[in-house]
């Protein structure tokens, strides 16, 4: 070089990084709160309707409390787990197919809902007709006893719920 001085450029920047695309960490940040709406959307859901297998068992467990706790008497709690076993019946089935059926009819349709036989023949002989009687003999703690069995039986939530 001949004594000249060389003319160096200057150093050049580069431009302005701009906010998109997110780096990765940022996805994942997104991500995770969408799972977290879900989930909480979900959650607020189930509480707000609970499934009818619990509203049922936490009957049932209210009508055996207040029976062991003398506060029905047996007709009253087998009225009860009678009512109870035909609104589960209708969420099942639908209010059409399964509110005026009665008697033989009325226990056919709960043995198709639920492939275990819970019920002995006394038993469903007193849902049926047996528990209109003043002083028939029934052992409802086994009553209550075979109807959780029948109601943990059931299919998955019922198609009716609505009707």
């Amino acid at each position: 070089m001949n004594g000249a001085e060389l003319e160096l450029r200057d150093i050049h920047l580069p431009a302005d990084s701009l906010w998109w695309p997110p780096a990765p960490g940022w996805w994942l940040l997104l991500l995770l709160a969408m799972l977290a709406m879900a989930a909480l959307l979900w959650w607020r859901r189930r509480r707000r309707n609970p499934p009818l297998s619990r509203l049922s068992m936490l009957e049932l467990e209210r009508v055996r409390r207040d029976y062991r706790d003398g506060r029905v008497d047996r007709q009253a709690a087998v009225g009860s787990v009678v009512r109870l076993m035909r609104r589960v019946l209708i969420a099942y089935r639908g209010r059409d197919a399964a509110a005026a059926s009665t008697g033989d009819a009325w226990l056919a349709q709960l043995a198709e809902l639920s492939p275990q036989q819970s019920f002995d023949e006394r038993q469903l002989q007193w849902l049926a007709r047996q528990r209109y009687r003043p002083n028939a003999d029934c052992d409802v703690e086994a009553l209550l006893a075979a109807c959780e069995a029948w109601m943990r039986s059931l299919p998955g939530e019922p198609r009716h719920a609505a009707d």
